[in-house]
């Protein structure tokens, strides 16, 4: 009767003629191994290979939720801060310990929802320390509903891609998935018993034969493991772009502006409009002492006399020039700064260093090999990682050592360049590299990379600062065009949220008004 509740008559009907000559056949084939004599042997096989794969079920244990689907980690974009790299091995470590899952607790929302619960209260810590009024008070209702259409999207395309007949089977055809699963459980079943009518001592194997065939159903959470990995992994995605703020504009600034166009799959659409961000170039910012050689390596750079080089500190503000590149598309702009150890500074002189160098995307540090003295450069190095340090949703810019007038190391006479300071033979490369191992014991892991240059006459030695300079600084464009988009991103949501606030406004009181 049960059996009968579970699916209709002509489902029934149609089962059994359906699987008539497939019983036939077993019957066949049974007399025949009867008759020959091998339906005694096959009797003890078969529960051997049963009772083989029930003990390596039991001592082989099950692997764990991450060791079963080991998906790509979650890794950071080009445009995630320290702080958001720092927050992926809180989802990792999450996506580690997590409990096992199987279809009971997916096929209700109470398990996605404590999940997500969890890791949201593991990153608020994370990201705000001690956070005041629950997980959601600090956040806009903006930010909420974009992570769920994210998350809801990512889901659709998930399904559609892997779940197959997703786009044609209905709510009411899946609902019947677990009862045909539990009629052919049970149709299972009655083949084994009308098969033991032939040999009544398979009945003693029904237990055996049960415990080995629950393997199927391991195989199938398999499945699942897999795609609640997935489901972790994007989760722990967005999480950390709304604790890091991108996602006050809403989900389609945030696909348009960061998501799709720094990946470059953005659509041509996309790519128009994230172009007209306030400010997409990248700041390449000259910094350092008096006379360290700022000016002579701009002029290198653009292989041109345009920056005054001088013994007296001719720099007073700072001049913006364009910059090109080979084999970069990217919009430079080289900015020269005044001297950070002039006497005769203003006030507004040293805050226009420290704006551009707030400002700056990447920094080249010039530093004069024949001056040891370093505070003032360590002391600007600081200010610039306290400032960033400040505003943790920012990308801190590369800063590149530049070591300059390297020509006036010992030996002097000596100068035929170019020289391998990183594998140092002769000793004017021994002298270049232990001055980069001094800037390395004081800089520390602050510092990026190191290039050393002899900055003369542009026509004379601009080769020398493209041989050495350039390919350092083309390896870091990506991760200083990063932080530019970042910061033109925020600075965008500044500028619109006056904006939209009069133009909600608007729309309020006209609805009020009608």
């Amino acid at each position: 009767m049960k059996l009968l509740k579970l699916v209709s008559l002509r489902f029934c009907v149609l089962f059994l003629l359906w699987i008539l000559p497939a019983t036939a056949c077993l019957t066949i084939a049974c007399l025949a191994l009867y008759q020959t004599g091998w339906l005694g042997t096959l009797a003890i096989l078969l529960p051997a290979t049963w009772l083989l794969a029930w003990a390596i079920g039991k001592l082989w244990p099950r692997p764990k939720l991450h060791e079963n689907a080991p998906l790509n980690p979650l890794t950071a974009a080009n445009y995630w801060t320290p702080r958001d790299e720092a927050a992926i091995q809180i989802v990792e470590r999450f996506r580690v310990n997590v409990a096992d899952v199987d279809p009971s607790c997916l096929s209700t929302p109470d398990r996605y929802f404590q999940d997500a619960r969890a890791l949201m209260q593991l990153l608020a810590e994370h990201y705000q320390a001690s956070p005041k009024g629950g997980l959601l008070h600090s956040l806009s209702l903006v930010e909420i509903l974009t992570v769920i259409h994210l998350a809801v999207e990512d889901t659709e395309e998930w399904v559609l891609q892997n779940v197959p007949g997703s786009d044609r089977a209905t709510i009411g055809q899946l609902g019947q998935i677990p009862r045909l699963v539990k009629a052919l459980d049970i149709g299972q079943s009655a083949m084994f018993l009308a098969s033991s009518i032939f040999d009544p001592s398979k009945l003693l194997t029904y237990p055996l034969w049960r415990k080995a065939s629950r393997i199927t159903h391991e195989l199938q959470n398999e499945v699942l493991r897999k795609y609640y990995q997935h489901y972790l992994r994007q989760l722990g995605h967005y999480l950390i772009e709304m604790y890091s703020g991108r996602l006050q504009g809403g989900s389609r600034a945030y696909r348009q502006k960061i998501a799709e166009a720094s990946s470059g799959s953005a659509s041509n659409d996309y790519r128009r409009k994230f172009e007209e961000l306030a400010d997409v170039t990248t700041k390449i910012a000259v910094m350092g002492q008096v006379n360290s050689g700022k000016s002579s390596l701009i002029n290198a750079l653009l292989n041109d006399n345009v920056a005054s080089t001088s013994q007296l500190p001719e720099t007073r503000v700072s001049q913006c020039y364009r910059l090109e590149l080979p084999n970069s598309q990217s919009q430079l702009q080289l900015i020269d700064t005044p001297g950070s150890e002039q006497t005769s500074a203003s006030k507004s002189q040293l805050a226009d260093i420290r704006a551009v160098a707030e400002t700056a995307d990447i920094i080249l540090l010039c530093m004069a090999a024949n001056a040891p003295a370093r505070a003032a450069d360590v002391l600007l190095v600081k200010q610039i990682k306290e400032f960033y340090l400040g505003k943790p949703h920012l990308k801190p810019p590369p800063i590149i050592g530049v070591i300059t007038h390297v020509d006036l190391l010992r030996p002097v006479r000596q100068w035929d360049p170019p020289y391998d300071w990183r594998q140092p033979q002769s000793p004017k490369e021994h002298a270049i590299a232990e001055t980069v191992n001094y800037c390395r014991e004081l800089f520390g892991d602050r510092l990026s990379a190191y290039a050393c240059v002899f900055t003369g006459s542009p026509q004379q030695d601009s080769r020398e600062v493209f041989d050495e300079l350039v390919p350092v600084l083309v390896s870091h464009l990506d991760r200083g065009h990063a932080a530019a988009v970042l910061k033109a991103f925020y600075k965008q949501l500044s500028q619109r949220r006056l904006t939209q606030l009069a133009k909600q406004t608007l729309s309020l009181l006209k609805t009020a008004w009608k």
